[in-house]
C-alpha cells in the first residue's frame, strides 16, 4: 500500500473492517467518493485494507463565514443561551448553532461562494459542513430548527449527489444547484426559484415519500406528509412606490395585495446582492413601515407567502434617502398664525450649516414661489410688505460636504401662514420651544439635548409624543437638540444639531431665544 506524505490530507490507521467505502462516509460525509481515496492511495484492491497500515484522506474544512451580520445575531449553545454575538468575519465551525432577533440577519458563505441568508427570528444548526480541495467534494447540512432562511447554492459538478440539505423537523431539501427558500413555523415550507430542489420527509425506512420541485414550484410539509406542489406566487407590483424619500420621519411602501396571500417578507439591503441587509421583517398587510435609514441608495425586496406559508417570487425596488443637512425647526410664526406683511420668519440654526434657502408660495406644491432667498447667513427672514393673503414658508440648510462642496439639504415640511395687512410686524418666539411639521399624527421622537456637538454629554434627553420641543426650564445657554423617530421599540437614525441658545436678557425676569434678542 502506497502512503505519500500529502499536506492536504490526514492519516487514518486501519483497523479491522475498514474499507473505503465507509472511510469515505466517515470522514468525507458521502461514501460515493471512494474511487477518489483508492486513486490518491494507488490502492490495487479497495475491498481489502491491510489493518495497521495507513491510507491518507483529503484533509476537509469544517466552517462557513460570516459574510455579514446585522442586529441581533448569536452564537447559542444547546439550551438556547448567548455564548457570545456573531459578527462579520467570524468563522462558524460544523456543530454551531445560530440565532437571530427581530429585524436580525446573518449571511453565511462557504467555500465554494455558496450563501445561506438567515432572516429574522430563526434558528438553526450546522450539522455539517464539509469541503475539501482534493475530491472536490463537499457537503452541507443546516438543520432549520425554526425561521427562514434564503439560499443560493453554487451548482455542483455533473453527477454528483446533492450536497446541500436544509432540514426542518418535518421536511428534508436537498439540492445540487439552485436559489430556494425554506421556512418552519410549525410545518416547513420550501419554494424554488432558479434550478431544482428535491423534497423528502425525515423519516426511516428506504421509500421516503418525496417531490421534486422545478423553478416557479413550492411544497409544504407537515406531520401528516408532504402537500400538493404548488405554484409560486407572482412577484408584487412595486412600479408605483416612491424612488425618493427626503428626510423622512418614516418609511411608508404600499403595494397592491396579491390574491391568496396571507403574509408578505420583506427586506431592505444597500447592495446588489442582497446580501448585506440592513432591514427585514414581515407584515400581515401589503404595506411596509419603517424608521428611516441613514443617506444613501438602498434595495426593497418584497415577497408574498401563500396561504400554506410557501414564498412567492420576490420583487425588488430601488430607492434613495435624503436627510442631510437636516432641515431648521421653526420659531416663528406658528401654523395657520395671522402675522403683519413686515414680520420676520425665524427658525433654528442646525449645526454645521453655512447658510439657509427659504421660500414662501402661494400653493403647499410650491409651484408659485413669491419669496426664493438662497443666501440667508442666519436662519430668519423680514418680510417686505407681503401682500394680504394666505401663504406656505419652508427652508432649508446648507453645509459643505466631505469633498467641500456645498450640499443643499431637504426642506422642511410646508407651514400654512395668514398675512394680514392690518396685523403689526412681529418676531416674537416662545423662549425655548421649536417646533416642526409632522407629515402623521402619531410619530413619536427621542431628543437628545447636549452642550457638545458630539453629544459625549448630555444634559437631557425627552421622549416627545408631538413635533415641538420645549427647553424652557433649561438653565441660560447654547444647546444642541438631535432628534430621532420612533417607531415601537426601533429608531431611526439622529438628525443633524439644531441650536437652541437661551440667554438671560433684563425683560422682566424671561429668558429670551438667541433670535428674540436684540443684535447690533
Amino acid at each position: 500500500m502506497h502512503s505519500p506524505a500529502q499536506a492536504d490530507t490526514i492519516q487514518h490507521t486501519v483497523t479491522p473492517g475498514d474499507n473505503l467505502y465507509n472511510l469515505a462516509e466517515h470522514y468525507l460525509g458521502t461514501p460515493h467518493v471512494w474511487p477518489e481515496l483508492q486513486a490518491i492511495n494507488h490502492l490495487a484492491n479497495p475491498h481489502r485494507l491491510q489493518p495497521g497500515t495507513i491510507v491518507l484522506i483529503p484533509n476537509i474544512s469544517s466552517s462557513a463565514n460570516a459574510s455579514f451580520a446585522y442586529g441581533e445575531v448569536a452564537l447559542v449553545d444547546e439550551a438556547g443561551n448567548t455564548l457570545k454575538p456573531i459578527v462579520q468575519g467570524d468563522s462558524l465551525p460544523e456543530g454551531s448553532r445560530v440565532r437571530t432577533g427581530n429585524n436580525s440577519y446573518l449571511s453565511l458563505e462557504f467555500a465554494d461562494g455558496t450563501v445561506t441568508r438567515i432572516l429574522s427570528n430563526t434558528s438553526i444548526r450546522l450539522d455539517r459542513v464539509r469541503e475539501n480541495s482534493v475530491t472536490k467534494q463537499s457537503q452541507r447540512i443546516i438543520y432549520l430548527e425554526q425561521g427562514n432562511t434564503d439560499i443560493s447554492v453554487t451548482p455542483a459538478a455533473k453527477r454528483t449527489p446533492n450536497h446541500f440539505k436544509v432540514i426542518t423537523p418535518q421536511a428534508v431539501a436537498a439540492v445540487r444547484g439552485t436559489r430556494f427558500t425554506v421556512n418552519a413555523d410549525g410545518a416547513s415550507a420550501t419554494s424554488v426559484t432558479q434550478g431544482k430542489v428535491q423534497v423528502q420527509q425525515p423519516i426511516t425506512g428506504k421509500r421516503k415519500p418525496e417531490a421534486q420541485l422545478e423553478a416557479g414550484q413550492g411544497i409544504a410539509v407537515t406531520d401528516d406528509g408532504l402537500g400538493k406542489v404548488q405554484t409560486l406566487l407572482a412577484a408584487p407590483d412595486l412600479s408605483q412606490l416612491p424612488v425618493a424619500f427626503a428626510e423622512p420621519e418614516l418609511l411608508q411602501f404600499d403595494w397592491p395585495g396579491l390574491d391568496n396571500s396571507r403574509e408578505y417578507q420583506y427586506r431592505i439591503a444597500q447592495d446588489e446582492d442582497m446580501q448585506k441587509i440592513l432591514w427585514n421583517a414581515s407584515s400581515n398587510s401589503a404595506s411596509a413601515t419603517l424608521p428611516s435609514l441613514q443617506d444613501g441608495e438602498y434595495l426593497l425586496a418584497v415577497r408574498a407567502l401563500d396561504l400554506q406559508g410557501i414564498s412567492g417570487y420576490e420583487a425588488q425596488h430601488r430607492f434613495t434617502i435624503h436627510s442631510h443637512p437636516s432641515s431648521p425647526w421653526l420659531l416663528f410664526p406658528q401654523p395657520e398664525q395671522t402675522i403683519g406683511s413686515n414680520s420676520t420668519l425665524s427658525c433654528t440654526p442646525v449645526a454645521g450649516a453655512q447658510a439657509y434657502h427659504l421660500q414662501i408660495a402661494s400653493d403647499s406644491e410650491f409651484q408659485q414661489v413669491i419669496v426664493n432667498v438662497d443666501n440667508l447667513h442666519q436662519c430668519r427672514y423680514q418680510l417686505d410688505s407681503l401682500a394680504a393673503g394666505k401663504y406656505y414658508w419652508r427652508v432649508a440648510s446648507l453645509a459643505n460636504d466631505t469633498s467641500g462642496n456645498l450640499n443643499h439639504g431637504p426642506y422642511s415640511q410646508p407651514v400654512n401662514i395668514t398675512v394680514s395687512e392690518t396685523e403689526s410686524a412681529s418676531t416674537a418666539a416662545t423662549p425655548g420651544q421649536a417646533y416642526w411639521i409632522s407629515p402623521r399624527q402619531d410619530t413619536r421622537y427621542v431628543a437628545q439635548v447636549s452642550h457638545s456637538t458630539q453629544f459625549d454629554a448630555l444634559v437631557t434627553e425627552q421622549q416627545l409624543d408631538k413635533p415641538e420641543i420645549d427647553l424652557q426650564a433649561l438653565p441660560t445657554g447654547r444647546y444642541y437638540v438631535r432628534l430621532a423617530t420612533l417607531l415601537g421599540n426601533e429608531s431611526g437614525p439622529f438628525s443633524d444639531a439644531r441650536i437652541i441658545e437661551i440667554e438671560q436678557q433684563d425683560n422682566g425676569g424671561f429668558d429670551r431665544t438667541w433670535f428674540d434678542k436684540p443684535k447690533p
